[in-house]
């Protein structure tokens, strides 16, 4: 699990570094994923907030994966 992590994470920083490659490569489904259009426009820039909120998704996300580590 952690090694999956790991991987999303780096390619998450990838993608956030290399705009041009577009974030389609993140999602399972392509444009229409109903998750990637809360942070990302059709033509695949970010929204307004887009990637604060992607920011603040990953680093809560973290915060509760080590929350459940630590508390178990």
């Amino acid at each position: 699990m952690a090694g999956i992590w790991v991987g999303t994470f780096f390619s998450f920083l990838m993608g956030l570094l290399r705009p041009a490659a577009g974030p389609d490569w993140m999602w399972a489904g392509g444009r229409a994923d109903p998750i990637r259009r809360l942070y990302f426009r059709p033509d695949g820039s970010f929204r307004r907030f887009g990637r604060l909120a992607l920011l603040a998704t990953l680093a809560a996300g973290s915060a509760a994966i080590y929350w459940m580590l630590v508390r178990f």
